[in-house]
């Protein structure tokens, strides 16, 4: 097919081409005045334009020259786009030159490119001029030796976003396609030439522009990737480079889009690259070519000199669901953030040996699911997590200045966690590291772990303050958290009312090596001196010099004090050696031993039953246990006695007792009376049941104490096991509490603690079940 003439071209449109005549000068380096008569033996077979239009389909291919099966570029009515929306994009990509070549021909391998150029229609009919003419290259992706020679110059990468700085009106694209050559004259000396696509005129396409593009502050810029995926060239931006007072916004470009998104190259060279891509060809079949992206010099030798390290104010990581979302990477280098770091959908991406800064004040992290490789918070105040991250081996979480703060009532989904070391012998990567944690620089919240602990070594799980060496039998993979974020109102340990410090680890070994004798293990517990003032309640503070180890096997139901073999004030490390039992620690003030060393106590409603477990670490001269209940919390009487397993011990001891009593109702206390040889006792307890309602799985939930103070025990039936949901709501709907519970099928014993923040008044309790079935009651805080 020859190419169209200029005057066909317009008719195509409807209006009247003569208006364009006066735009012809302006577009002859287009054109003609280019053009050399080529050598009769070479021409150009074919060619064909690559454009995404942004409706989520990726590369477009429109035939030029013989388009065969292609749609044609010239006349081609590419769409309507409404540039007030930043996501909007009409990309030229390139295309492709397919040339027929003999000797004494030779086409430049370098030669080819695609030219194109805009015009604006205006409303008198008129055309304006939009930029001047830019070229596209387009590589040697192909040659097929021959008679005569086929060569394929294509790139489908170019990037060109056509809607950069328009407003809204009738734009035509004008495009033409040349390819360098030189031949040999009659006198031996080569004689260059140039063959054009179409010769002497132009294919042309229309789009239409509508709306108007969004007006934004001087303190923000929007990725529109226009040049390439280099974050430091500000072509790719709506305003410029971002900074430490620039917002950057990086939009959602939609499934399908070829718009590159940001790399941060920050003070390096990216090289140049192949990408292997399938193209259209004019007669319906594909090719698979290599395509050769340029890359670009962000060092001093650069054309805008050394970049530094990337910088922003707010990050905005835009985008609704992982299908549907934005990307940025950070390849080599630093990238700071002065403000918020929004990144909902986990679409920032690190790269090894990069570091990401929190450098601003007070600042909102979103988090990365994905993980961070290192991490620096700096810039002072306190930065405050949104949902988890996690530091990946090999990486660091780094304290220069400032805190990073969790919330400790949403600990399923906002954490920190340090993934374990990999591999093995000299191919070892270390597990993710807590670095810089210091008095008024440090990690305030949730921390968690699993990493294995082999028998000999010492283990210091990410250097989050707990040091464990494993002697005797092997634990296996050992899951530690740790939360700084509150303490212990009370250890509750005879006569000891003391609160704990503000810091306490619970330890989860895989194997417990049940048979085989159980665990050994020697503890080093190190704490800063602010965890240890302003302790709940009523601001205590606490004597180092007193301090000792204890232990709740319940997670904080109830503690046991275990002692200490080396307490160090100046390091704020306090040793213990054979641990035998491992759950929740924490360090407080020691008190007199008592004779048996309780590290759990609980009761639990099993339908009509009620299930009462304690163990034990430590048992010296003890005769056994009374079982005792009670209906008012005041009067008591026995249910049974369990004598000791083992009158004096230093191992883990286990008990349980199921009261079977028939038609309980309403609230029964229960408590434990541990009695020594010689007659002296102590009590642990009460715990509180409820056994109102039935013990069906459509029984409704049941609160108590109701009016309660500061703690509530509750009694939920679920048909289900797995996650629920636990929400106080004040009567307006507002959702004052919330926190989840592993609930099993049939009946739960629940305990919410620290209800102190939640002023007086009447509020609605909802429970929401695994199957999605709601459960509420009305409940009075006083």
């Amino acid at each position: 097919m020859k190419p169209q003439t200029l005057t066909h071209n317009f008719r195509l449109f409807g209006r009247a081409w003569q208006g364009l005549l006066p735009l012809l000068a302006l577009l002859v380096s287009l054109g003609s005045a280019r053009t050399v008569q080529a050598q009769a033996n070479s021409n150009i077979r074919s060619t064909s334009v690559i454009v995404d239009r942004g409706a989520g389909n990726g590369n477009e291919t429109f035939g030029g020259k013989n388009p065969g099966t292609l749609p044609p570029f010239n006349g081609a009515q590419l769409g309507t786009y409404d540039i007030s929306n930043f996501n909007t994009q009409l990309v030229l990509n390139g295309g492709t030159i397919v040339t027929e070549e003999a000797a004494p021909d030779v086409i430049t391998a370098n030669g080819s490119t695609l030219r194109y150029r805009l015009a604006r229609r205006e409303t008198d009919g008129s055309f304006t001029d939009i930029d001047a003419p830019v070229s596209i290259n387009l590589p040697l992706a192909t040659t097929v030796v021959g008679n005569p020679t086929v060569r394929t110059f294509t790139t489908n990468t170019a990037n060109r976003n056509l809607l950069t700085g328009l407003i809204a009106g009738e734009y035509f694209v004008f495009v033409q396609y040349e390819v360098n050559g030189s031949s040999t004259n009659q006198f031996g000396f080569p004689s260059p030439f140039t063959l054009s696509d179409p010769p002497g005129t132009f294919y042309i396409a229309r789009f239409v522009v509508q709306g108007v593009r969004p007006t934004e502050p001087p303190t923000s810029t929007t990725w529109t990737g226009g040049v390439n995926d280099n974050w430091f060239d500000p072509a790719n931006w709506t305003q410029g480079v971002p900074t430490s007072g620039k917002d950057a916004t990086i939009p959602d470009f939609g499934s399908g889009s070829t718009v590159q998104y940001p790399n941060i190259y920050s003070d390096a060279i990216k090289p140049n690259s192949t990408v292997i891509t399938t193209v259209a060809n004019p007669d319906g079949s594909q090719s698979t070519i290599e395509t050769q992206v340029p890359g670009y010099d962000n060092t001093a030798t650069g054309p805008r000199g050394a970049s530094g390290p990337a910088r922003t104010r707010n990050l905005n990581m835009l985008g609704t669901n992982q299908g549907e979302r934005s990307l940025a990477r950070l390849i080599v280098g630093r990238l700071e953030v002065f403000g918020n770091f929004n990144n909902s959908q986990d679409s920032f991406i690190q790269r090894e040996n990069t570091t990401i800064s929190f450098t601003g004040s007070d600042q909102s992290i979103t988090g990365s699911r994905s993980g961070f490789v290192n991490m620096e918070i700096d810039g002072g105040g306190i930065k405050t997590l949104i949902n988890n991250f996690k530091i990946v081996a090999g990486g660091t979480l780094r304290f220069v200045n400032g805190i990073l703060a969790t919330d400790i009532g949403r600990t399923d989904v906002n954490f920190v966690e340090l993934a374990p070391s990999t591999g093995n012998g000299l191919n070892n990567i270390p597990a993710g590291r807590i670095i810089g944690e210091s008095e008024v620089n440090y990690l305030r919240g949730f921390v968690q772990i699993s990493q294995a602990a082999p028998v000999g070594q010492p283990q210091d799980f990410g250097n989050i303050g707990l040091t464990m060496t494993f002697t005797g039998n092997d634990p296996g993979i050992v899951t530690v958290t740790r939360n700084t974020g509150q303490n212990y109102a009370s250890i509750n340990n005879g006569a000891n009312s003391k609160p704990s410090i503000r810091r306490f680890f619970g330890v989860r070994p895989g194997d417990q090596q049940t048979n085989n004798g159980g665990l050994t293990a020697n503890i080093v517990f190190r704490y800063l001196d602010n965890e240890t003032r302003n302790l709940r309640f009523n601001n205590q503070s606490l004597d180092e010099s007193k301090f000792a180890l204890f232990l709740s096997g319940s997670s904080g139901d109830i503690f046991g004090q275990i002692g200490r073999d080396a307490l160090d004030t100046n390091t704020n490390e306090l040793t213990k050696f054979n641990v035998r039992s491992f759950g929740t620690f924490t360090l407080s003030e020691f008190t007199e031993p008592l004779p048996v060393t309780l590290v759990s106590f609980a009761a639990k409603r099993i339908g009509t039953n009620a299930e009462i477990t304690w163990e034990t670490v430590s048992e010296q001269n003890n005769r056994g246990y009374e079982v005792q209940v009670s209906i008012d919390g005041r009067t008591f009487r026995t249910l049974a006695f369990i004598p000791s397993q083992d009158a004096n011990s230093n191992r883990l001891l286990r008990y349980r007792y199921l009261d079977t009593e028939a038609n309980k109702g309403g609230v029964r206390y229960y408590r434990l009376r541990q009695v020594d040889q010689d007659g002296k006792d102590h009590y642990y307890g009460p715990k509180v049941l409820s056994f109102s309602g039935s013990a069906t799985a459509d029984a409704r939930m049941e609160a108590y104490p109701n009016p309660f103070q500061n703690e509530m025990r509750l009694t939920v039936q679920s048909a289900a096991s797995g996650k629920g949901q636990l929400q106080i709501l004040d009567l307006t709907g507002r959702v004052v509490l919330e926190r989840s519970a592993e609930l099993t099928s049939g009946t739960n014993d629940l305990e919410l603690r620290d209800l102190s923040g939640v002023p007086n008044g009447t509020y609605l309790l909802r429970v929401v079940t695994p199957a999605g079935k709601p459960q509420t009651q009305r409940i009075i805080k006083r």
